[in-house]
């Protein structure tokens, strides 16, 4: 009888990983450009760069001052949607999707933000861009703030927009929290990610105001992460947060820095905006009333005339 019965688990079992391999084989590797095109903000301005290897995103567009913007953890370009065009009247503007998101490729490996920052930072010399303000929004604030650290040659100034790198009480992730459980979390989130559900979930956590989160933002975020490729970026993201932190370093930072944040930034608490300040000698802090986690989309306006000013 017990010879039945650890026959049937063994069955039950291969069948299980069976379902589960086909669930995760069946869905696409990765986004395709082209399939994506119509949909993509400026995508006519859409280019590819090789970077040691690395098939990097970007878009381009103006002439002057280089002015780098730089989107935050399951975002792309598209978060800078709304002040590209505008931008590109005064500088030169360059969106990069990092290693990993949106249209990037996205390997296995280091997806700490010091390994983003060196990515821009040699990305940009592909580019034969010697120097240039950055602008980063969370995840992509710390990935400016190596650049700033670690090749201050290269950087003019940062306009740093609800910015990680700074510990402080009260942080949150975007990530549900089973996504750390050992092999578990990535089949737990795989199969949450099935709708959109979890992704409305996410900006409605980064937005003060949710009338302003439409089904097409919703879809520009979802559609990556249905890949196998961007579900295995963003969990490897995610688990390297923590490493090699910039905040020890900060201090050394001396280009002119512009520090925007949202007052209900449900994410990263405003007191992570003011102790950045504090470490950034010099450094001015704007406060938005009424904003979350992501001004450049929820208050686009009022950015593109904080960066001009500032970059003015």
């Amino acid at each position: 009888m017990l010879r039945v019965v650890l026959k049937i688990c063994l069955a039950l079992i291969i069948l299980t990983v069976a379902a589960l391999s086909v669930f995760w084989f069946a869905r696409p590797a990765d986004v395709v450009f082209d399939q994506q095109k119509a949909s993509v903000p400026h995508s006519q301005y859409s280019k590819f760069a090789d970077v040691d290897g690395l098939r990097i995103h970007y878009l381009d567009k103006g002439e002057g001052t280089p002015v780098v913007l730089i989107h935050g953890y399951t975002s792309s370009t598209y978060t800078w949607k709304d002040e590209f065009d505008e931008l590109a009247k005064r500088y030169r503007v360059i969106a990069i999707d990092l290693k990993g998101f949106g249209f990037s490729a996205k390997p296995d490996g280091d997806y700490s933000r010091r390994a983003q920052g060196e990515l821009v930072a040699r990305f940009l010399r592909g580019l034969n861009v010697e120097r240039a303000w950055l602008v980063g929004n969370s995840m992509g604030g710390e990935t400016a703030l190596n650049v700033a650290v670690d090749h201050p040659e290269m950087v003019s100034g940062l306009v740093l927009i609800d910015s990680a790198g700074i510990k402080v009480a009260g942080r949150t992730s975007l990530a549900p929290w089973y996504l750390q459980l050992p092999v578990v979390g990535r089949l737990l989130t795989a199969l949450a990610l099935t709708s959109d559900s979890l992704v409305r979930a996410g900006l409605e956590k980064s937005f003060y105001d949710d009338s302003k989160i439409s089904d097409e933002r919703v879809a520009a975020y979802y559609q990556p992460l249905k890949t196998q490729g961007g579900q295995l970026s963003a969990t490897r993201a995610r688990a390297q947060f923590e490493l090699l932190p910039v905040e020890d370093r900060i201090d050394s930072i001396k280009v002119p820095t512009l520090i925007i944040w949202g007052a209900e930034d449900e994410l990263i608490p405003l007191e992570a905006g003011r102790k950045l300040n504090e470490l950034i000698g010099g450094s001015k802090l704007v406060v938005f009333e009424e904003c979350g986690h992501v001004p450049q989309e929820e208050m686009p306006e009022r950015v593109l005339s904080e960066i001009i000013g500032f970059v003015k």
